[in-house]
């Protein structure tokens, strides 16, 4: 197959979860008809939180996938929660998005999702914390305003959620401990000064290790809030998916024997 080499190549950028230019290669090889190439497309939009639109993509394959790529299935069947805004599925979605970041050295990026999940975290946390009611993070309560409103907090939203968790001890004040110590406010200082939030500067990964030890004592540190806060942590989705694209690729299109060809 003389177009053995641009397979190759949606492989590696399927790896890097680069799904938009796997998209671009898959369309150069005219494979829009191919399950696969609206797969590939909907993992894109999914990335992105577009999940209503990701869910538009996956209606278009007509043969569905065989059960044994157990990564696919997963990830159709997480579509519907995550439309929702369950909790779990969209911080775990959020954790994913973040070692995806990490992984592909786009650490301006990864701050700026760390930044919204601390915020969603704390949100969650204060809700738990005072009603232990079960809201989807699209109810109107995790907006700003109303929740400001609702848990009468007047002197800012990070002090006021601070506040409250104060008060319960324990587990809370660990995760504020986490979550509002001074390493990771220093980090959301340093995100406050790039291009995803009120400046024109980068973060770099030395930037980063100069506050923190690591990334990874960053995300080991958002693990343990997670289970503070009893949210399940799941195997991270969009590797086990990438190994069966991969799969697929290899077996369906014959990319491996072509390339040693």
């Amino acid at each position: 197959m003389k177009n053995s080499y641009e397979f190759y190549a949606v492989i590696r950028l399927v790896e890097r979860y680069d799904y938009d230019g796997a998209v671009e290669v898959l369309e150069l090889l005219s494979l829009q008809d191919h399950p696969i190439y609206y797969l590939v497309s909907s993992c894109h939009r999914s990335l992105n939180f577009n999940f209503y639109g990701a869910k538009e993509l996956l209606q278009e394959i007509k043969t569905p996938f065989s059960h044994q790529y157990t990564g696919i299935t997963r990830y159709i069947q997480e579509i519907p929660p995550l439309i929702k805004g369950n909790p779990g599925y969209i911080f775990n979605e959020l954790f994913d998005n973040i070692v995806i970041q990490l992984e592909r050295d786009e650490y301006t990026e990864f701050l700026g999702r760390i930044f919204q999940l601390r915020e969603l975290l704390l949100k969650y946390a204060v809700i738990q914390f005072k009603e232990r009611k079960d809201y989807t993070l699209r109810d109107r309560i995790y907006q700003k305003k109303a929740f400001l409103t609702h848990f009468k907090i007047r002197h800012g939203l990070m002090n006021g959620m601070k506040e409250i968790l104060r008060t319960g001890g324990g587990r809370w004040q660990k995760i504020i401990n986490i979550l509002t110590g001074k390493p990771m406010n220093e980090l959301m200082d340093l995100r406050h000064q790039t291009i995803v939030a009120h400046g024109i500067e980068t973060a770099t990964l030395k930037d980063i290790s100069r506050i923190y030890q690591s990334p990874e004592h960053i995300l080991n540190d958002l693990r343990e809030v997670f289970q503070y806060l009893n949210i399940y942590i799941r195997p991270h989705k969009y590797t086990e998916l990438n190994q069966n694209i991969i799969e697929i690729l290899s077996s369906d299109l014959h990319v491996k024997e072509d390339l040693q060809d």
